[in-house]
């Protein structure tokens, strides 16, 4: 299945992402090989096929944004580069703006988180709610499906390196204990 592989893809490489190029010890009992490559390289291989977008890993949390758009520049190549109609590339880049923004929020604003957890979960509403538009009742479970595969993507690309990871999941623990609620209605931003 094609979201099973992308999504073990996806995983592997934000594990390795994490790791910022470190190869890990094989266990005792596991042969090595001198010419295996790091993790690093292995990257740097499924960047080069396709595979992997080129991805910004430098320290800075923020990420470069020329553009001033909300979205890192590396992430609106690579949404600009998806096969998907202008429809889902811009209900993408509204999952990635909320994604940025989780980066560098101030944590203690709970006015502010609460908000941003709202726009996220309208965000995700958006996606789904694109993916499936137009579609008959029978194919709208796999476009919401592929959809959320993007969102999942586009959160594990946005947390790439070991500092926007950590700084992420603090703000998903600034986040535990609270609750949003799924909108109903118009989910999509403007641009």
């Amino acid at each position: 299945m094609k979201t099973n592989k992308s999504a073990v893809l996806m995983l592997l490489a934000v594990a390795l992402m994490a790791c910022d190029g470190e190869k890990t010890a094989a266990p005792a009992s596991a042969p090595t090989a001198a010419s295996e490559p790091g993790m690093k390289q292995q990257l740097e291989d499924l960047e080069r096929r396709g595979e992997l977008p080129v991805l910004d890993r430098s320290t800075d949390i923020a990420g470069l944004d020329t553009d001033r758009n909300g979205i890192r520049d590396d992430i609106d190549a690579y949404i600009v580069a998806l096969p998907v109609s202008d429809a889902m590339k811009k209900a993408t880049r509204q999952v990635a703006r909320v994604q940025q923004k989780a980066l560098t929020i101030d944590l203690n604003d709970q006015i502010t988180l609460l908000a941003l957890s709202d726009a996220s979960m309208a965000s995700t509403a958006c996606m789904s709610q694109t993916a499936e538009a137009g579609l008959p009742a029978v194919q709208r479970n796999k476009a919401s499906i592929d959809g959320y595969a993007i969102t999942l993507k586009i959160e594990a690309i946005t947390a790439n390196t070991p500092e926007r990871a950590d700084r992420y999941m603090a703000y998903m623990r600034a986040l535990h204990g609270t609750t949003t609620t799924y909108p109903e209605g118009k989910a999509c931003e403007d641009e």
